[in-house]
């Protein structure tokens, strides 16, 4: 007898949710050179030993929901996840977060695969409408134009402009695709194609292999879940299950806030946009960095005669995940640097990438 469709779902999500963690094992522990980011409270840093129980509660959740379809394992584990996030927002990074709402997904309609299906085509189609939605704004323009111009100058520029220009509104169409019988099958190829171009992209510029694992269950579950699948996104009105039509809401109407500044980047699907802003803290006097623990001294860079700290190396430098792309981080981050150095000795100066 094979190993059913259920439990290699259950297999995919945990190896493609564990293999990101081991690569970023220190984001897992508060006893760093890079300081947690709690939602809640003003600091929060545990010992190691309750990071360690915490981390193997974790694990055992995880544990629970391979081996038991039907258990609970599977809330324990998002709960476990969200509670861990809240006392450090550093680990809200998609290839976490969205394996972790699909896990929940599984356990909420742990006894009716039909609609667990739909749930997940839903939160599909919701993060490529709105990951391609949030690309059309001109700095990604700009930075993917310039990436054709280095890759293949020899093709024509008006051409490399309008697949440029195109890219936010293909990536669009394809997430609209997943939510109809008749054009899903060509929206998984699609998809398919594009997190390919990706991955190669990625690899060839040397990218971090923390976003493979996530790409590619993507792309797996799409082609595993669009087979015997009947159903419309027009279904959903007769529909007599309120947790889907939730979680339409959740996946294909409330990243819209983010459009007028009341929800995050990666929470409202922004990725690889552009929109994001990244922040270098700058210091006053450049003596303070005397001040700073050593550790976080050398990660410390010049610029025409002004000393800074770039968040983002920062965080890669001790968790090996980029710091999560929003104000409140940077304020709270700047005001863990004047701890050391002194209230209004440091300012933010942000940009683009």
């Amino acid at each position: 007898m094979g190993i059913s469709k259920r439990l290699l779902i259950r297999i995919l999500l945990i190896v493609s949710f564990l293999i990101p963690i081991i690569l970023s094992f220190p984001v897992w522990f508060s006893t760093r050179s890079f300081p947690t980011t709690p939602l809640f409270f003003e600091r929060l840093e545990f010992s190691f030993f309750i990071d360690v129980f915490l981390l193997v509660v974790f694990g055992a959740s995880a544990i629970w929901f391979l081996l038991k379809d039907k258990g609970r394992g599977g809330l324990f584990f998002f709960v476990m996840y969200m509670l861990l996030a809240v006392f450090d927002q550093t680990r809200i990074q998609p290839f976490f977060f969205e394996i972790a709402i699909i896990i929940f997904f599984y356990d909420v309609f742990r006894n009716n695969f039909k609609q667990f299906k739909i749930a997940f085509f839903l939160l599909m189609a919701g993060t490529y409408i709105w990951s391609g939605l949030h690309k059309a704004n001109t700095v990604f323009f700009e930075i993917w134009f310039g990436g054709l111009e280095k890759r293949i100058p020899f093709v024509p520029s008006f051409l490399r402009q309008t697949f440029t220009w195109m890219v936010p509104f293909l990536e669009a169409s394809f997430g609209v695709a997943l939510l109809f019988n008749k054009t899903r099958k060509f929206g998984v190829f699609l998809l398919a194609i594009m997190h390919t171009i990706v991955l190669i992209t990625l690899a060839y510029g040397g990218a971090d292999f923390m976003v493979f694992p996530w790409n590619m269950v993507n792309v797996i579950l799409l082609f595993m879940l669009y087979r015997e699948f009947d159903w419309n996104i027009t279904n959903l009105k007769a529909s007599k299950s309120l947790k889907l039509k939730i979680i339409a809401v959740y996946a294909v109407l409330l990243p819209a806030l983010n459009l007028v500044g009341y929800y995050d980047h990666l929470l409202a699907f922004s990725y690889f946009s552009g929109k994001p802003s990244y922040c270098n803290i700058f210091f006053s006097d450049n003596k303070d960095i005397n001040k700073l623990p050593k550790d976080v001294r050398r990660i410390v860079r010049e610029y025409e005669g002004q000393w800074y700290i770039n968040v983002n190396e920062w965080s890669l430098a001790f968790t090996n995940v980029l710091c999560y792309p929003e104000d409140r981080i940077y304020l709270y981050l700047q005001k863990y640097l004047e701890t050391f150095t002194g209230a209004h000795t440091t300012s933010i100066q942000y940009y683009k990438k």
